[in-house]
């Protein structure tokens, strides 16, 4: 009988396990792990940990094998679609170098859908890199049911990458993200702001989260100037247009969610360039939305959540 397995959305942390499985016990990845680094005989896997951590930071894999009659040391970084984190290939060198140092063979991998690399000038930092395509052809070539479901899972996660956002790093935005970070943490931190990862050129929608319920969120809409306290669809309460507003406030709905909107200074052409001063402020009225929220929740209309 032949059993319909709908594939889910996949994680790099999915695929991590899968790995470590496939260089454990398939001499045909292991194959393809060592035509990518150049050695004329098969690696053999001897050992196999994920998320290895030290003072640089983390491993997604890393495996201890033999080739040759030689040992050495694979730290390998699997991507699916999402962008390096500061000096991350920099930094899977430097413990591949200091490796060495202590008499090992050491070298960085980096696995990812083909198209991942190609114009990533980050990528020629690792020794080698390996295609999900080339390690799906490689499970698939087993031509068993199971090797087909996992390769399977490969490929869908090369289809996800095609659909997926990849953010492009602008050190700019991240600065400014970090700026605002920093005031948040230090003189607002009832707003629970979460530290902040690499951000793209686009990314100038910073949401505040404090101890709102779910579905409420505020949301500082830099580039248009507005600063929101926004009830999702779903979200327990809803304010009407006979609900108390807050100060400066008027009431939006944008689709089914529904805004108490409060202008604030807009940035000047180049949005990145606020001030600290201009940070400061906008920061002070989120800190009175939630005030607000907190003090008022129960003149809102009561919207069970389904």
């Amino acid at each position: 009988m032949t059993v319909e397995v709908v594939l889910p959305r996949l994680y790099e942390r999915d695929i991590d396990v899968l790995l470590q499985e496939e260089l454990i016990f398939n001499e045909v990845v292991c194959d393809v792990f060592s035509s990518a680094l150049g050695f004329d005989a098969t690696l053999e896997i001897s050992e196999c940990s994920l998320s290895v951590v030290d003072g640089t930071g983390e491993t997604d894999l890393l495996a201890r094998f033999i080739v040759d009659g030689k040992s050495g040391v694979l730290l390998i970084e699997n991507k699916i679609d999402a962008a390096f984190q500061p000096t991350q290939p920099e930094r899977y060198r430097a413990r591949a170098t200091e490796l060495a140092g202590t008499g090992q063979e050491a070298y960085c991998v980096l696995i990812a859908p083909a198209k991942y690399t190609e114009g990533n000038s980050a990528a020629a930092h690792f020794d080698a890199r390996v295609s999900y395509e080339d390690v799906a052809q490689a499970i698939n070539s087993q031509s068993t049911e199971r090797a087909k479901h996992r390769a399977a899972l490969l490929l869908r996660a090369v289809q996800q990458s095609k659909s997926s956002y990849i953010v492009i790093p602008a050190r700019e935005v991240t600065t400014m993200w970090q700026r605002i970070y920093e005031i948040a943490r230090t003189e607002f931190p009832l707003l629970q702001m979460k530290p902040p990862t690499d951000k793209g050129r686009n990314s100038w929608w910073v949401i505040f989260k404090g101890n709102l319920p779910s579905r409420i969120t505020i949301d500082w809409k830099v580039k248009n100037g507005f600063l929101d306290l926004s009830f999702w669809n779903g979200a327990r309460h809803r304010p009407t247009l006979s609900s108390r507003k807050p100060p400066g406030a008027s009431l939006v709905t944008s689709g089914t969610t529904t805004m108490f909107r409060v202008s604030v200074q807009k940035p000047s052409k180049d949005w990145v360039e606020l001030t600290d001063e201009q940070i400061r402020s906008t920061l002070e009225i989120a800190q009175q939305l939630l005030n607000f929220y907190n003090a008022h929740k129960y003149e809102c209309d009561l919207h069970e959540q389904r």
